[in-house]
């Protein structure tokens, strides 16, 4: 029988290739990922039993398995895949037909090969062909965030290589932008082909990155949770891994490269946007109103601002000569040039030319730039360093190897820490707007001789713990009435912006997460309307553009352990949404039938409702989050340049407007909580 339907399959796929038509009308706003070309209904009807059917056998083996978590994503991985092509309707050409069929094969295969005892590389590389068959491999892992299988590739130095062998070097690779470049494309893609490097005893990561978002908000996370994973597979060197990408995969590595320097022993971004302003031109007027909040979000991804943050690490980049791309790097140098940090302790920004280029990566660039990184890593000195220079706007980025920032004075202004490690015991520190910081020495051990701490802050000269040689050693200051004095963690029993914990809105949206929907009616229609159109936007979203699962509750069969794990992602008002409404005394934006209040402002229910982020009273650890999803909306699905966050901590939206692709409705009013969590000024 599985032979008849193979061959059916065959016969049904030559008719789908003559059936084959045009795409249908273009759309409003651009569709991410754009939407294919439905097959005929027979091949659609055969593509669904095939996944079905190996869908049940992969549950099958799991129930039976006492380790599927070590095997599981590498093949589910496969499968999900297909079904997201069936589902978002991913088909863009008539091979694509064929090419979801092969993912179900890998699956299949991958799963008869897991009861045969198969794991590791060598199920990895099960479903590898093309000139480089068994070094290029493909999987999956299971997605903190909302449980989703994320894909990966990995290229290993050979066919040969020994994965039990020393500790390895791990280059990360983030990959252009391709609209249709989806699920099953990527997979395959990577377990045909090397990619643009592959140096040489060292391992190459491809993470997916949820597809076109430039390595931002679930991007981000999914580049280090598949570090985790590879490294649970292989035995990565953790002061051997570089950050490395092209075109939008440039501008990833830009951002985690300036973002958490102390992660990578090198960067090596290819082109890629380094701001949003410049690049998309705005400097003269904004596509829609200039507010201080949008202005003041500019600072979560826009990166000169951070240049300082380059000295803790090294960067090559490389950029096209004729490439119009090649302003993001040297912006970035411009920056460095212009920053008495870098200039200070003498850090530059390596610029390799490919000469004649355009946007693309030419043979003796490359080479140059392999050289270099090789040298760097040969190079890499003891660990802890021993100088640290940070800057940040935000909590949400906060660490350089053993300097971790824990408070800021006041968000979306400027904070530098710079910290240097003196003989015999001594750090020295300097800061600016920052509230509160700790030194860690956990990982490395205290690196100098035995005694007490001794520190000097701001000038401050303060007494210390005793600390020994090697040992590990973790300590907290804070700025208590202008002076900094010493604290344990957990003391301060004050509501705090912290580290995880700092909003906005789209941070919410970065960690396990769970949707929470409403068992009752709103008080008002227009509201009930809002908040259906915002469920289904929020939900397609995440489905859609940071390709996740959508995991769902509802308010009514929520339970005490999801509340203590997850971000809650609420929707409703205080009445509909009954977890909203065991927290809503303790929220400082209330929603009654009178009135919606914030601070001393009131707005008119009938026509208004908030969103805001929110400790979460019932799980202090976790936001909850009212309203709202991923704040940016269709305007930004033509560049990644333009998925950033629309809105701060909190807005009153008018919902009498419709949302117009920008904002989920008119926009009343919106601004940060303050350091405490409490409303301020309002700002529209």
């Amino acid at each position: 029988m599985r032979n008849q339907s193979h061959n059916m399959f065959a016969i049904v796929c030559m008719s789908a290739s003559l059936l084959w038509v045009a795409a249908a009308k273009a759309e409003t706003f651009k569709l991410l990922p754009a939407k294919g070309i439905e097959p005929p209904a027979a091949v659609m009807e055969l593509l669904k039993r095939e996944t079905q059917s190996i869908r049940q056998s992969l549950q099958s083996e799991v129930a039976k398995a006492n380790d599927a978590d070590t095997w599981r994503g590498d093949v589910e991985v496969f499968i999900r895949g297909a079904e997201l092509a069936i589902d978002q309707t991913l088909f863009y050409k008539p091979k694509d037909v064929e090419s979801v069929q092969r993912s179900i094969k890998i699956a299949r295969d991958r799963l008869t090969a897991v009861t045969q005892g198969t794991r590791g590389v060598e199920l990895l590389a099960i479903g590898s062909s093309g000139k480089e068959k068994g070094r290029t491999l493909a999987g999956g892992f299971v997605s903190a965030l909302d449980g989703s299988v994320q894909p990966y590739g990995m290229v290993l130095p050979d066919a040969k290589f020994d994965p039990a062998g020393k500790p390895i070097r791990l280059d990360v690779w983030l990959h252009g932008r391709g609209d249709t470049n989806t699920e099953v494309p990527f997979l395959l893609d990577r377990l045909e082909k090397v990619g643009e490097y592959s140096p040489a005893e060292v391992v190459v990561l491809h993470p997916f990155g949820r597809h076109c978002n430039a390595y931002k908000f679930a991007g981000e996370a999914d580049v280090y949770e598949a570090i985790a994973h590879v490294a649970e597979v292989l035995p990565v060197d953790e002061d051997r891994i570089s950050i490395r990408g092209f075109s939008m995969g440039g501008a990833g590595c830009w951002h985690l490269a300036t973002h958490n320097p102390g992660f990578w022993f090198a960067a090596n971004p290819g082109a890629g946007f380094v701001d949003t302003v410049k690049y998309q031109g705005w400097e003269n007027g904004w596509p829609y109103e200039a507010t201080e909040f949008g202005r003041r979000l500019m600072s979560w991804y826009d990166l000169p601002p951070c240049v300082d943050n380059l000295s803790n690490t090294q960067v090559i980049a490389y950029s096209g000569e004729i490439d119009k791309q090649r302003a993001g790097a040297e912006m970035m140098i411009d920056a460095s040039l212009a920053s008495t940090t870098m200039t200070e302790a003498g850090a530059g920004i390596e610029h390799v030319i490919g000469k004649g280029m355009g946007h693309k990566i030419d043979e003796p660039s490359k080479l140059i730039i392999n050289g270099r990184l090789a040298e760097i890593e040969s190079a890499i000195g003891a660990r802890p360093r021993k100088q640290i220079h940070f800057v940040t706007y935000t909590l949400r980025y906060n660490r350089v190897d053993w300097m971790c920032v824990e408070g800021l004075q006041e968000h979306w202004k400027r904070a530098t820490i710079d910290a240097t490690i003196d003989d015999p015991a001594t750090i020295r520190v300097l800061t600016s707007n920052v509230a509160a910081f700790c030194l860690d020495f956990t990982r490395a051990g205290w690196p100098l001789k035995s005694g007490y701490l001794k520190l000097e802050i701001d000038g401050e000269m303060l007494d210390g713990p005793a600390v020994a040689s090697g040992e590990q050693s973790k300590t907290h200051w804070q700025k208590v009435d202008g002076s900094w004095q010493q604290h344990e963690a957990g003391d301060d029993e004050l509501l705090q912006k912290r580290p995880g914990l700092q909003g906005p809105i789209d941070d919410a949206l970065t960690a396990p997460l769970l949707f929470v929907l409403p068992s009752r009616p709103c008080r008002h229609g227009v509201v009930q309307r809002f908040v259906d159109r915002e469920v289904e936007h929020a939900r397609s979203t995440w489905r859609r553009i940071m390709r996740g699962d959508d995991r769902v509750v509802m308010d009514k069969d929520l339970t005490p352990e999801q509340i203590a794990s997850h971000h809650l992602i609420c929707f409703g008002d205080f009445q509909s949404n009954r977890y909203l409404a065991t927290i809503a005394s303790a929220l400082p934006i209330r929603w009654t039938d009178d009135a919606i209040h914030v601070g001393d402002k009131t707005f008119d229910p009938s026509q208004h409702a908030p969103v805001f982020v929110y400790p979460n009273p019932g799980s202090p650890d976790h936001y909850v989050v009212v309203n709202s999803g991923i704040t940016f909306r269709e305007s930004s699905n033509g560049t990644n340049s333009r998925q950033i966050a629309m809105l701060p901590d909190w807005a009153i939206i008018d919902v009498s407007q419709p949302a117009d692709g920008v904002f989920p409705g008119r926009v009343v009013a919106a601004d940060f909580f303050d350091e405490s969590w409490q409303v301020k000024m309002l700002t529209k």
